[in-house]
């Protein structure tokens, strides 16, 4: 029978947040600055450790509330009380912009802190971006910029942006819930073409929507990037025949015998964008369009199903590539969970709009470090092919990695059993992140 007794020995049950400190460090968190809040640097980056163990209220802060290791590992000079942290961060946020700006900054050299890979099409390398908006459920409350969504509930409705098959979060803006997903993604693009630039000048950057952000200008703000910026938005069929689609699919396109009652067409078209008397000419068409004539178990349909989709690319490569490479998009999908329910990033903190903006870009900067720990953490075991570690499993793993706080002289020590399975890959980790 094991017995519980009380210590007055420091043991710790998050001794990842030294890696994820060293992290920040290195982004440069702690210097960003705010008119309305000398400690601004400070305010983020307290905000910043709690997002990393995985929690997003404000009342989690009073657990860190005079702790050593919290204010260590995270390099702050002083750890603040939850009315303080709440109340600072609605004076930064009286300047969310200024503040947002410099933590898309930090965002960007976390991601280059970490191993990046992207997709070969023909022999030539891309960076896949994926950009897509979730719902976030804040159903029940009264917070500013709440209101019903496509989704048939109350929340905000922000738009994301993903880079590299690790899903690295480029850039994230919180939206209301109402606001269509189309409205400021052009200039949402054109920030964003910036960021990336700054990230990784000359390579070659693959752009992938859904068909809600099937407009002129989105695709224009990409095809005039200039070169090494591509994209496959999927396109909005609107009130078009079925019929005539499967009429020009059979004159134009390539027939796929994909099982007996079951016929699809690929091709490419050149069709292409406008709006008024502009085109834009390097944006081509492909499609693929299938029609069934019975079910999977060869039941026959009365009327035939036909089923068209259609996307924009200037990628020069053939419809069945542009198609397979869409398809990868929906990974994406996966990115919001972990980001949504791994994290617990869906019911913003505050009632007021601003913080919950800037609570938003510190969680894109949490989300990148434990994006970094993840891939660095599974990097040296999967050399020959990509791996992507789940967020909950490096919060669980690294994040709550456990050990002692011992004082020896003037320094602060970690201990942890020389026998814990993650000691290897911590001490691995810490050497890879170098000094801050």
């Amino acid at each position: 029978m094991i017995k519980i007794q009380a210590t007055a020995e420091t043991l710790e049950s998050k001794g990842g947040l030294i890696l994820a400190g060293k992290i920040a460090r290195n982004a440069g968190l702690g210097r960003i600055q705010s008119p309305n809040e000398k400690n601004a640097g400070t305010i983020i980056t307290s905000l910043f450790g709690l997002l990393a163990e995985g929690k997003t209220d404000f009342e989690s802060m009073a657990e860190k509330r005079g702790s050593l290791f919290y204010k260590e590992a995270l390099g702050l000079s002083y750890v603040y009380a939850k009315e303080t942290v709440r109340l600072y961060l609605e004076k930064i946020a009286a300047d969310a912009d200024s503040a947002i700006g410099q933590l898309r900054e930090s965002s960007a050299k976390i991601i280059r802190q970490g191993p990046l890979h992207g997709l070969w099409i023909q022999g030539r390398h891309y960076l896949p971006v994926d950009i897509d908006t979730s719902p976030m459920d804040n159903s029940r409350t009264k917070k500013e910029g709440v209101s019903r969504t496509y989704q048939g509930y109350d929340g905000f409705h922000p738009i994301m942006a993903y880079i590299g098959k690790e899903g690295y979060l480029a850039d994230v803006e919180l939206r209301p819930g109402s606001q269509h997903c189309q409205k400021g993604t052009a200039a949402f693009i054109t920030r964003l073409i910036a960021l990336l630039r700054s990230m990784q000048r000359g390579g070659r950057f693959l752009y992938r929507l859904d068909s809600g952000n099937d407009s002129f200008d989105t695709v224009k703000a990409i095809a005039d990037s200039g070169k090494g910026h591509y994209c496959i938005i999927k396109r909005n069929k609107r009130r078009e025949s079925d019929e005539k689609w499967l009429k020009r699919a059979k004159r134009h396109g390539k027939r796929i015998e994909m099982r007996r009652g079951k016929k699809t067409w690929v091709g490419m078209l050149p069709i292409h964008p406008r709006k008024g008397g502009e085109a834009l000419k390097d944006v081509s068409l492909a499609f693929e369009v299938t029609e069934r004539k019975t079910d999977w178990k060869g039941n026959p349909f009365l009327i035939p199903e036909i089923e068209v989709n259609s996307w924009w690319t200037n990628l020069r490569c053939g419809a069945e590539k542009v198609i397979e490479l869409y398809c990868k998009h929906g990974t994406s999908e996966q990115f919001h969970a972990e980001l949504k329910s791994d994290m617990g990033i869906e019911r913003m903190p505050s009632g007021k709009f601003a913080v919950n903006r800037l609570v938003l870009a510190v969680a894109m900067n949490a989300y990148n470090a434990l994006r970094v720990l993840g891939q660095k953490s599974a990097e040296k075991a999967c050399r020959k092919r990509h791996k992507r570690k789940r967020l909950f499993k490096v919060i669980r793993d690294i994040i709550c990695a456990s050990g002692k706080l011992v004082r020896h002289g003037r320094d602060l020590i970690f201990k942890m059993n020389e026998k814990d399975p993650a000691l290897a890959v911590f001490l691995r980790l810490e050497a890879s992140l170098g000094c801050p």
